[in-house]
């Protein structure tokens, strides 16, 4: 039995959500992460660019026909927010997005909240037959960070999962229920930035031995030069960058050796 929900977006995402699944994926996701190992303070997550496609799916057959791009930029469970663009040039292709929403059997109705020339942002009511694509990835555990972008038949998800086994479940069910999924880009890191992992003085180290082109081909710079300009011995500096350097291959081996 279908169940009516809002879909705040600047066009149709698909979601579906009940409360009951919604508390589903809170606890699932929570106990995942619990037990996720950690380094220096911070989670380390699998993140992911994926592109997916599939026939008979309303936003993907949309856009293979109609030249706009659209992104979904707001999801608050069943309320969502999104922006179409002309890539065309033009409104007529936004026009036909809209009148192309309103016939589709899974659009229960599409309001257009501000328009120009270029762009339209859109509320979308739908009421889809099937678990849509952002569903299918909070089913394992996993999330979507907005945007979602959709175009030429496409949807492009940012995915982070808490671990490999959540990807890859995640993964299967994608590709269960969907024709095209296509990893675009996958790494494991941190949840905090580079210079969560690295002291003050490290960051304020390496930050200027890149701007004054010690990392250049070839160095514009010595050892020598950066260590009087802050005036600390040549040693020190050398050691502090090592450290840094020791730091960063180290993720990227660990991110080369995840899958």
């Amino acid at each position: 039995m279908k169940s009516e929900f809002q879909f705040h977006s600047f066009l149709p995402a698909s979601i579906h959500h009940t409360p009951d699944f919604l508390s589903r994926v809170r606890a699932s996701l929570i106990m995942d992460i619990n037990i996720l190992p950690s380094y220096d303070g911070c989670l380390k997550v699998i993140q992911a660019k994926v592109l997916i496609s599939t026939e008979d799916y309303y936003t993907c057959d949309i856009t293979r026909t109609i030249p706009v791009r659209v992104s979904i930029t707001t999801i608050n469970g069943p309320v969502g927010f999104g922006i179409i663009e002309s890539l065309a040039g033009g409104e007529e292709s936004l026009k036909q997005y809209v009148s192309a929403m309103k016939a589709s059997s899974s659009v229960l109705k599409i309001e257009t909240t501000y328009q120009s020339p270029t762009a339209y942002w859109t509320r979308v009511t739908i009421q889809p037959d099937t678990p849509s694509i952002y569903e299918t990835v909070l089913e394992s555990s996993c999330m979507t960070r907005l945007p979602v972008i959709i175009q030429n038949g496409v949807q492009e998800h940012t995915i982070l999962a808490p671990s490999k086994e959540a990807f890859r479940a995640m993964l299967n069910s994608l590709k269960a229920r969907f024709s095209s999924v296509q990893l675009k880009r996958v790494r494991s890191s941190a949840t905090g930035s580079p210079e969560h992992r690295l002291t003050s003085k490290q960051m304020k180290a390496v930050s200027l031995a890149f701007k004054l082109g010690y990392y250049d081909i070839p160095r514009r710079i010595s050892i020598a030069e950066m260590s009087k300009s802050l005036g600390i011995k040549r040693v020190a500096l050398q050691e502090r960058l090592r450290r840094v350097e020791r730091t960063l291959v180290n993720d990227f081996i660990e991110e080369a050796a995840s899958f």
